[in-house]
């Protein structure tokens, strides 16, 4: 498995894919201007809210085994907690950009050790719409169903632009994967967004969590052009 460490990262304009190291990798999926890292606090009780629930009511959940350590990629490590958490570690990514598609493809063929002639399988087609991922999330969101995670995150999220645009999701996913979960956020991409536009800001009401993120479309130029 590839190191999690904080060393600082390489330019990944410095060197062309794949010739990026580890740490470069994982920069570019956890802290970069397609990723955006954020501690998010979580509220679980409103008075409109049902009793409580606890790691208990996530249907399958065996909290008897442990879960590996995982990876930027998918999977959470530690021990799943009987309370709820009051906050999480998230990742607000642009799944679509394609450095990150790059980068995600990098660090499953060298984390799972596969032979090289697999890593434009592992890239996969270009997304129809621009996606953003929320990594990270705890699996206890989704007690009600993925479907309950999905229509809200649908519902309450709304991209702006500095420019003056605003676009609304037209499909929301949520993965759960052990006890972390990702909801992927589309928007179209039928009016493409420019570097014209400036900046576009992701505000968000997932009735537990609320969030505000920014990307600066100017840093987001990958092999000479935007990317999203």
């Amino acid at each position: 498995m590839l190191c999690l460490s904080a060393a600082s990262a390489a330019d990944w304009s410095s060197k062309p894919f794949p010739n990026w190291k580890d740490d470069t990798v994982l920069r570019l999926l956890t802290d970069s201007p397609w990723a955006n890292p954020r501690t998010v606090k979580l509220e679980w009780r409103k008075p409109e809210d049902l009793p409580p629930v606890t790691y208990k009511d996530v249907p399958g959940a065996d909290h008897s085994r442990q879960i590996p350590v995982g990876s930027p990629v998918g999977g959470i490590g530690g021990k799943p907690r009987e309370t709820l958490p009051d906050r999480a570690d998230v990742i607000f990514r642009w799944a679509s950009a394609l450095p990150v598609r790059h980068a995600k493809a990098l660090y499953q063929l060298r984390d799972e050790k596969l032979p090289p002639g697999r890593l434009n399988g592992l890239i996969g087609a270009p997304e129809e719409d621009y996606v953003l991922e929320v990594f990270g999330l705890p699996v206890v969101m989704a007690h009600r169903g993925t479907g309950s995670i999905e229509s809200i995150f649908r519902q309450g999220t709304t991209l702006r632009t500095r420019s003056g645009r605003t676009l609304r999701p037209v499909k929301t996913e949520a993965v759960v994967s052990a006890n972390e979960m990702t909801v992927r956020i589309h928007f179209s991409r039928a009016n493409p967004l420019t570097v014209k536009d400036g900046e576009i800001e992701i505000s968000g009401d997932a009735q537990v969590m609320e969030f505000k993120e920014k990307f600066k479309l100017s840093a987001m130029q990958y092999q000479g052009h935007l990317e999203l």
